[in-house]
């Protein structure tokens, strides 16, 4: 188990941080706290049921409650619940206690048909008794997922005695609390004691520590609350490796998966229920390192959701689930931004909010508010007369989950690659086997197609030709390198540098269980991104591609395709390989290739999978979608082979060809040893080893942006193997002058300019800076 860099992971020195308590609690405290509670569980303070949203979210929760009560046996020796819930199969357990969560809230909730009716809560406590009876107590061993006993089925469980205090006796309470503490003694830990137990982390200690928080309110356990409360804190303490929150704003969970899109958000939104719940009560969280948890939204949670969408490069396998798209993620998102600025400054909050509120006026591919329960309607009710905020131009890098965002104005490009540190991708549990490919240099455009990966996107593509990646064509196995991020290269040369909102990234590309290899360069700026490979080769006998675009068309697209100002592949099933200086692709973008002209090659095809293919939980239901797709072929075992071309999202046809005839842009560089980009005062260089460019001199393999800005020069340098300990730089500038630099940047000035030394130990692939004056 990894170490954190605060706190050690221990929940004694988080107490310390906490509010000390008074001798005793008085029992007012916990009711209170219950009431609480079941408030925010039925969002009733804020219920109109004149209001249509309002009425239909109360309309979806009957709806549900009458489903499930079709389902319930009502047998006198019944061994179930559910006739469709078996006890005996993973995950009846917490899908059972989830419905009966619904019932519990219905009968709680003012204006459901089954507020407070009699039938439903009598069938609601036998149902617990059967549940307590038959399976879910201190005599059952766990079996199948340990998620589904210790998080999936406490959570809703703590939710209903709280919901239906009153209505159990207190001895029925006991029951159930204790069978909550079999599977749960301690949130701190996860997993049977025959397993382990391990040290619980991210988002199962928020899920864990909420259980107990809630099931503590019910017996008023005192103790139990405040060891769970205290348990909050190692999840905002920043990491350094492991699971959590590191400082660039990456977050990881599973050792090796990027996750702020999922894991992510359900810690979020578990702290920010938390705070709010324990705030102004004996039991406050005053950790003063919470202060990491709000900074976490600008830094980890708003680059990596846009126009209401979480990309979908840090949902891991929950890009394979037919129920949870990027909207519905992004959805999970705003909700928990908009609890956890209930308790943070008004200036920050309203910036949050504002951001939100942007999100919602931009989704035009869903709606927040179809599917969305009573609490969720409240808070999105809430931005009423809030100014919707644009989305953000700029660069984020997260070097320490090999993800990168680069945003401008209507669009922004994301990149997914994968080093020794962080997985090609995850699957387990029957979920996303085939996601192999999708941290090869995966891209992902966002611009005004609000569907684009909504729109069963990951069911029907080419798995073997996703946008920006290369790969070669060995046909690989399900579940190909592992399971749970095990799939893992064994390169480090993965990331790079930013300079104001510009970044230059990279990735030393190792195919998955494959020979294949290349070195792949993106550098980001205002209008587009120019994307380099070079080394590309192969043994494994198949053939290497790169796929330059392979987009989503819907199911009735028929976005023209124009090639050096020829229409191509008009219809469906049209093929074509064509020698392009440049492509257009009407309502997505340019292309524009910058090493003469290569044989493009070209389809647009109808593509028919189904959720089931990628999900064994998913719906067999054959989905039909339309793709054009652009790769260059380097052919079988290609050896030193290159690409090199631009993507101008949103350009015109006109713009387009200016591009080809004019771009500004010179590459100096396009090897295996160094790519180089000279774009107006911009210098982007990826030195994959000790190397020359220009008037720059590496020592070692870095990654470097100079800016020229008048009489100034800026440098921005990064380690992105995350492995130096100092990098070292000479700049040929006769005469320069230091004007500033960033700590542990040092330089010493020689006849014909400077050199730079760079302390880049534990930098974790953080740019430095320094500007020098001519």
């Amino acid at each position: 188990m990894k170490r954190r860099t605060f706190l050690a992971g221990t929940t004694a020195a988080a107490a310390a941080l906490t509010l000390e308590l008074p001798a005793t609690a008085a029992p007012a405290d916990f009711a209170a706290l219950r009431a609480k509670w079941a408030a925010d569980l039925t969002g009733s303070a804020a219920i109109d049921p004149a209001d249509p949203d309002y009425a239909a979210a109360l309309g979806r929760l009957d709806t549900a409650v009458k489903a499930s009560l079709a389902k319930l046996d009502r047998t006198a020796t019944r061994k179930l619940v559910f006739t469709d819930q078996p006890l005996t199969a993973d995950p009846s357990i917490p899908n059972t206690y989830v419905r009966l969560e619904q019932w519990a809230t219905a009968w709680s909730t003012p204006g459901s048909q089954y507020h407070a009716d009699p039938a439903l809560l009598a069938d609601v406590q036998a149902a617990l008794e059967t549940m307590n009876q038959l399976i879910y107590n201190p005599s059952t061993v766990e079996f199948g997922n340990w998620w589904s006993w210790e998080i999936g089925a406490t959570r809703p469980l703590a939710n209903i005695m709280v919901l239906l205090y009153d209505e159990l006796p207190a001895a029925t309470r006991e029951r159930y609390c204790a069978a909550i503490d079999h599977f749960v003694p301690d949130p701190d830990k996860m997993f049977p004691p025959e397993r382990g137990p391990i040290v619980s982390t991210g988002a199962n200690r928020v899920d864990l520590c909420q259980a107990i928080i809630v099931r503590s309110l019910v017996t008023e356990d005192e103790a139990k609350l405040t060891h769970a409360r205290d348990g909050l804190s190692d999840t905002w303490q920043y990491v350094t490796s492991g699971d959590g929150f590191y400082r660039d704003g990456s977050f990881v969970q599973h050792t090796w998966v990027a996750y702020t899109g999922t894991y992510g958000h359900v810690l979020l939104s578990g702290i920010g229920k938390l705070l709010a719940l324990l705030a102004n009560s004996p039991w406050a969280v005053t950790d003063p390192k919470r202060q990491i948890l709000f900074d976490s939204v600008a830094k980890a949670y708003l680059p990596v959701v846009h126009d209401a969408r979480m990309m979908d490069f840090v949902r891991g396998r929950a890009v394979s689930r037919y129920n949870a798209s990027d909207h519905d993620d992004g959805y999970t998102a705003m909700e928990a931004i908009l609890r956890l600025a209930k308790g943070v400054d008004p200036t920050l909050a309203a910036q949050w909010r504002s951001a939100v509120a942007g999100w919602v006026q931009r989704d035009t591919f869903g709606n927040v508010l179809s599917g969305a329960t009573i609490p969720r309607v409240a808070l999105i009710k809430s931005l009423q007369g809030v100014t919707p905020a644009p989305e953000r131009n700029g660069h984020t890098l997260f070097a320490s989950m090999d993800r990168s965002v680069h945003r401008r104005s209507g669009w922004a490009y994301s990149i997914s690659i994968a080093s020794q540190r962080i997985a090609y991708y995850e699957c387990g549990n029957g979920e996303n086997d085939q996601g192999f490919h999708s941290g090869s240099g995966m891209t992902y455009l966002y611009d005004k197609d609000n569907g684009q990966y909504a729109d069963a996107f990951w069911p029907t593509v080419d798995r073997y030709r996703l946008p920006g990646t290369t790969v070669d064509k060995l046909p690989l196995a399900p579940k190909a390198g592992g399971e749970w991020g095990a799939a893992r290269p064994t390169t480090t040369w993965v990331g790079g540098a930013t300079l104001d909102g510009y970044a230059a990234v990279g990735q030393d590309l190792q195919g998955p269980v494959s020979p294949m290899r290349a070195r792949k360069s993106w550098f980001c700026l205002d209008e587009y991104v120019v994307a380099l490979g070079a080394g590309i080769s192969g043994s494994s006998g198949y053939a290497v591609e790169t796929v330059v675009e392979n987009r989503n068309l819907h199911s009735t697209g028929t976005n023209p395709l124009t090639v050096n100002g020829m229409p191509q592949v008009p219809a469906l099933g049209d093929s074509a390989a064509v020698a392009a200086r440049w492509a257009h692709l009407d309502g997505v973008a340019g292309y524009v290739f910058l090493n003469g002209s290569p044989t493009l090659q070209l389809r647009r095809e109808t593509r028919t999978g189904s959720w089931r293919d990628i999900n064994t939980g998913g719906p067999t239901t054959p989905i039909t979608r339309r793709y054009l797709t652009m790769w260059l072929d380097h052919g079988i075992d290609p050896t030193a082979a290159t690409y090199a071309y631009l993507v101008a999202p949103g350009a015109s046809v006109a713009r387009t060809k200016q591009l080809s005839q004019s771009s500004g842009l010179l590459i100096l560089r396009n090897t295996a040893d160094v790519q180089a980009l000279l774009s107006g005062d911009l210098l982007l260089v990826n030195f994959w080893k000790a190397d020359r460019v220009a008037e720059l001199t590496a020592d070692s393999p870095c990654s470097v942006i100079r800016r020229v800005r008048g009489r100034e020069l800026d440098l921005a340098v990064a380690d992105p193997t995350q492995r130096a300990s100092v990098i070292t730089l000479h700049l040929l500038l006769p005469g320069a002058k230091i004007i500033r630099a960033d700590e542990g940047v040092t330089v010493r000035r020689t006849p014909l300019g400077v050199d730079v030394t760079v302390d880049v130990a534990g930098a974790a692939g953080a740019t430095r800076r320094l500007t020098v004056g001519r």
